[in-house]
């Protein structure tokens, strides 16, 4: 349990006024407006929709934007805690290892784009964190970030019954519905795992102080996230729900929170799971006479293979595919290429240890940068566990949840989920005012997710 010390007796706690430019009162500009339309960009998949788009390359024009904006901005002077040091010292060395496994790789057909990948994405976490670094612009992210995702989840559920009346069977849309476009959340099991992350971001925030419309609209979203894990025909999916609540439940020392987390999921998965999708949950438990998940078994001991033979630097970034088809294969299963169906199996065999222990590394400062967060935001903020920033922290928590569990069951390590995530906990961080405010708690603060029955 973390502690925080009272101020000294006698001691007066002051809001310290903001300079004009501080990032107190820092909100649009340039950089701000660019890391928005990247949001936009990246969850509409706007040229995988519209293919007259491709040759504007929009998503490196925003990115390019809030790069510019960021440097013309004035500096702020925030300072960087201990945490956010090591994140981004962590995420050098991944962009270091890919690097290396890129120059020393047999595999040069798609190592370069695997490359451009996770420094984009590492790029995209440094952007959030250095910009999005005030709470009225971590509210406009959060709020932007939401809706998209709604964008996503109420397609699901609008295809599926669609679908349905067409006469699709249950069984065939069991295998995965999608968010409609040629992007990657077409693909059903990769769309799980966004809705994972925005239900278990979204969830504590309903206890948060907003106004009655602003309370029903987190409702509505979250809502909608379950029903689309529900709906969408991943197990994965399915599995990152059900270890988001059996984490808060696990840690919470009272359970308001993550009852009603419970509640819903359980309700959601008794009456509302068509039993296409509840039959192909039971036949992954028996793997060896489900083809999907025997092939996946497959998968996952090629790409411990790989790592026996390239323990350092793995295959190289992006060539799982590439080294299984070519060296790994097992006809048994398939001699096309093919991902490794893990995340944690994209890591070790594709980077190698040097690659993987430092992402493992941001993942645990992660965890430990909420928690500071939370005991910052009771010392400093009158409204305390029901505070925006404090909510946030806790869901951020649960959404890294989903993603690790959900995305055991993809090739998910070079989207953009884990990296917005760090980016946003980072900005979250220096959101917190450095001063205690008059009002402000001095309870002690739970770490990681215990946070959640507070």
């Amino acid at each position: 349990m973390e502690t925080l010390a009272p101020p000294s007796v006698g001691s007066e706690i002051r809001v310290a006024s903001a300079p004009p430019g501080s990032p107190v009162e820092a909100r649009w500009n340039l950089a701000f407006v660019g890391i928005l339309a990247y949001l936009i960009v990246e969850y509409t998949r706007l040229p995988a929709m519209f293919p007259v788009l491709q040759v504007l390359h929009l998503g490196k024009v925003v990115v390019l934007l809030s790069v510019f904006g960021l440097l013309l901005a004035p500096r702020t002077g925030t300072a960087s805690t201990k945490e956010t040091r090591r994140i981004y010292f962590a995420l050098i060395v991944v962009l270091f290892a890919g690097l290396l496994s890129a120059l020393f790789t047999r595999y040069e057909e798609k190592t370069w784009g695997g490359f451009r990948d996770a420094a984009l994405y590492l790029t995209i976490a440094f952007l959030i964190s250095r910009i999005v670094n005030t709470s009225w612009r971590m509210r406009v992210f959060f709020w932007l970030f939401l809706l998209l995702n709604l964008k996503l989840g109420q397609f699901v559920i609008r295809s599926y019954f669609f679908l349905r009346n067409l006469g699709e069977t249950e069984v065939t849309l069991a295998k995965g519905v999608g968010a409609g476009s040629t992007g990657f959340f077409s693909n059903s099991a990769d769309l799980g795992v966004a809705m994972c992350i925005a239900w278990g971001l979204t969830m504590p925030l309903l206890f948060a102080n907003w106004k009655k419309f602003q309370r029903l609209v987190v409702m509505g979203c979250s809502l909608t996230f379950l029903v689309a894990i529900l709906l969408c025909g991943s197990r994965g999916a399915l599995v990152g729900a059900g270890a988001i609540v059996a984490v808060a439940l696990f840690h919470a020392p009272r359970k308001s929170i993550p009852i009603v987390m419970a509640t819903l999921f359980i309700a959601g998965v008794v009456f509302f799971l068509p039993k296409a999708n509840w039959d192909r949950l039971q036949s992954a438990a028996n793997w060896r006479n489900d083809g999907n998940a025997r092939a996946r078994i497959g998968f996952w001991m090629a790409g411990l293979q790989m790592l026996r033979d390239h323990p350092f630097l793995g295959v190289g970034i992006g060539n799982f595919s590439t080294a299984y088809a070519r060296d790994y294969v097992n006809p048994e299963i398939t001699t096309r290429e093919m991902a490794s169906h893990s995340l944690y199996i994209q890591a070790l065999s594709e980077l190698g240890m040097l690659g993987t222990l430092p992402i493992l590394l941001s993942v645990l400062l992660f965890v430990r940068q909420n928690s500071r967060t939370r005991r910052r935001v009771l010392t400093t903020l009158p409204a305390g566990r029901r505070s925006f920033e404090y909510c946030l922290a806790v869901g951020l928590d649960l959404a890294l949840v989903g993603y690790l569990v959900s995305g055991a069951f993809l090739s998910v390590l070079f989207y953009p989920f884990l990296w917005i995530l760090l980016g946003v906990s980072i900005g979250l961080s220096s959101c917190c005012p450095p001063q205690p405010v008059e009002g402000g708690s001095l309870a002690e603060a739970p770490s990681a997710v215990a946070a959640l029955g507070a």
